[in-house]
């Protein structure tokens, strides 16, 4: 399989809201995508949306979200996390992720909390699969190319990211939309993305999301 990239995660903040994102030490970077700070001005309201990743922020643990939800913040608001790879959790901790899908809780009650660098030195590297999975068009094709059933494809990316593979896909897909942004036109991008047709984009980017590519995109640079 290719080498790991840095997940993608697109920022819905809009004017006032802050987001810095700084690459980890060399040593943790199999397992951890980006360490972020996310700083507000005003008060806002900021949609987060899933992007397969699990995050730790402060002494909590977020597991990665199926479905947006919707962030109040306040000015003055001064927040700092990790976002791990996908499948890091999972291997850092050796718990399932699908455990905490859509769940902050605290660390210290999924797991015994440990520095990173402590337990990077022992870890499994993530199960690659499942950024394979994220950044995959076809499951099947992923399937057949990696040589796994569908059965166990299924399981071994659903117990490192929370996700089925195809879920975890249509994830994938819609941040890349989104990082792509509307080109010449939504019918185009949608294309480009493998959906049927610019209804197709919009239906399931709202499953997801809760909003449209465009909406989304345009209440970010408001």
């Amino acid at each position: 399989m290719a080498a790991a990239s840095v997940p993608r995660a697109i920022f819905l903040g809009g004017p006032g809201v802050h987001w810095t994102e700084q690459p980890p030490p060399p040593e943790l970077a199999p397992w951890v995508a980006v360490v972020w700070r996310l700083r507000c001005d005003r008060d806002a309201t900021m949609r987060i949306i899933p992007d397969g990743c699990t995050d730790i922020i402060g002494d909590d643990v977020v597991g990665s979200l199926s479905t947006a939800i919707m962030a109040t913040l306040e000015p003055g608001e001064d927040t700092r996390g990790v976002r791990l790879r996908p499948g890091a959790f999972t291997a850092l901790f050796g718990v399932p992720a699908s455990e905490l899908v859509d769940l902050r809780v605290p660390l210290a009650d999924v797991v015994r909390p440990r520095p990173l660098r402590e337990l990077a030195r022992d870890a499994q590297r993530p199960d690659p699969l499942a950024e394979a999975a994220l950044h995959a068009p076809d499951i099947r094709a992923l399937a057949r190319d990696t040589g796994y059933s569908p059965r166990q494809l299924h399981r071994r990316v659903l117990a490192a990211t929370g996700h089925n593979p195809k879920r975890l896909s249509r994830i994938g897909r819609m941040q890349a939309l989104l990082a792509a942004g509307r080109g010449e036109s939504w019918a185009r991008t949608a294309a480009r993305f493998g959906f049927h047709d610019e209804a197709h984009m919009i239906n399931d980017v709202r499953r997801l999301a809760d909003s449209t590519p465009e909406a989304m995109l345009s209440a970010a640079t408001r």
